[in-house]
């Protein structure tokens, strides 16, 4: 058991770390946008619902990705699994140009759909039209950071996330302060930082991603399809509840911002042991070791939830005053302790969901976790929180007990499943 924990927090506490340290930049952003007033500030929640979805879809591919080549390393096939890394590589950039047009040429005309003040819309859509036209940059650091991963170099991207928010600090203070550049001047810091940081981590690559042929590889399309549509059927979800929470008034879209700004903390151990488990488990597989994939599973699910509800408490302890450093407005502050407090109840359902979904990434299997998504969120999610939310009239919280319903439904929907899976390999 004590071989197990230490290759899972090898390579976990270092994606933990990365993840604090990207989760730090967008606290950051947010502390400094919060200075400019609250049309400002729920400008950029606006805008950072619809990028969250892109980096849901980096998510996917970096999924991918892990699984594709820990597999690949396993059954030592090197050659093989460099031509897969730059394959993945590929389709992160092909995808990031797609979304940054996007980002530039529709991005302020998606966030005026969403029915919210005019001069939200505009605030939201020099920000979506800055970082997300260059979503480029944060795309490759979260491919390139796995590809280091899987080349026995979990701790490299970790020091560069470091780096990155320093930078992103230093600039976008400088901006916004000494330029008076405003939010342009924000956004501005957090891209020039992302692209230093993949800069950096595309000349740390171990093997050469220039002047080799770029296979296109279509079994990681085709496994990164129904992956991305996952994260996908997640995150336009998600756009959809916040077009129900706008319609609360400008008050709790700045308060459940601020609350989703600070409950990626609590995830943080799941988001890391999860990348951990992806990669062991597909190394697992590879070996055709069952055993050894029912006890990650297991321990990975036991770390995750003894990690998370010591933070998912102290962050809902301290809401008031940590809520009170963005904004001290009545309405904000209750409706970010509201996102605070259902984080934690969720403990448990988040745990397991992250865990589980991990493990069918692991064993190859995008599709199950894709349709556990597409019925949570968009029957249970979307349809408990209109129906409460705005029915019953409980408002936000309405919105959170379908967070609940959806991620206890999906836990149980891929656990279920792998039962039934382990006894077809017996």
């Amino acid at each position: 058991m004590e071989k197990i924990n230490r290759r899972i927090f090898d390579l976990a506490l270092p994606a933990m770390l990365e993840n604090f340290l990207q989760m730090v930049m967008g606290v950051v952003d947010s502390y400094l946008v919060a200075s400019l007033g609250l049309v400002a500030i729920s400008g950029v929640s606006l805008a950072s619902s619809v990028l969250a979805i892109y980096q849901a879809l980096f998510l996917a591919l970096v999924a991918t990705l892990s699984s594709f080549v820990a597999k690949a390393h396993a059954e030592k096939e090197e050659g093989w699994s460099e031509d897969l890394a730059r394959s993945g590589l590929g389709l992160t950039i092909m995808l990031s140009l797609v979304l940054g047009l996007l980002s530039v040429l529709a991005g302020p005309t998606i966030l005026s759909w969403m029915g919210t003040d005019s001069r939200v819309a505009a605030a939201g859509g020099l920000y979506i039209s800055l970082v997300g036209g260059t979503i480029v940059f944060q795309g490759l650091m979260m491919s390139l950071g796995a590809v280091l991963r899987i080349w026995g170099r979990p701790q490299e991207p970790m020091w560069v996330s470091l780096v990155v928010n320093f930078l992103n600090v230093l600039l976008s203070t400088a901006f916004l302060y000494g330029l008076d550049w405003g939010l342009m001047g924000v956004a501005l810091g957090t891209v020039l930082s992302r692209f230093l940081g993949a800069l950096y981590l595309w000349w740390r690559v171990p093997f050469p991603l220039l002047g080799q042929p770029w296979i296109w590889d279509w079994s990681l399309v085709g496994f990164a399809l129904p992956a991305a549509g996952e994260r996908l059927m997640m995150r336009l979800g998600d756009f959809l509840l916040m077009v129900l929470v706008v319609s609360f008034g400008t008050e709790v879209v700045a308060g459940n911002a601020i609350g989703e700004t600070l409950i990626p903390f609590h995830a943080m151990p799941a988001l890391g042991l999860a990348t951990a488990g992806v990669i062991l488990i597909a190394q697992a597989r590879g070996q055709e070791d069952w055993e050894q994939v029912d006890a990650l599973v297991s321990r990975l699910y036991g770390w995750t939830l003894a990690l998370m509800f010591p933070i998912g408490l102290a962050f809902y302890l301290f809401g008031q005053p940590l809520t009170q450093l963005y904004n001290s407005d009545t309405q904000v502050v209750a409706a970010s302790q509201t996102v605070l407090l259902f984080a934690l109840l969720g403990t448990p359902m988040i745990a397991g969901t992250l865990i589980y979904t991990s493990l069918w990434q692991g064993l190859g299997n995008a599709k199950l976790p894709f349709y556990a998504t597409s019925i949570g969120m968009w029957i249970l999610r979307l349809g408990f929180g209109a129906f409460l939310g705005h029915f019953l009239g409980w408002g936000l919280s309405g919105i959170w007990i379908g967070t609940l319903v959806d991620n206890g439904f999906r836990w149980w929907w891929l656990r279920r499943h792998y039962r039934s899976y382990r006894k077809e390999q017996v």
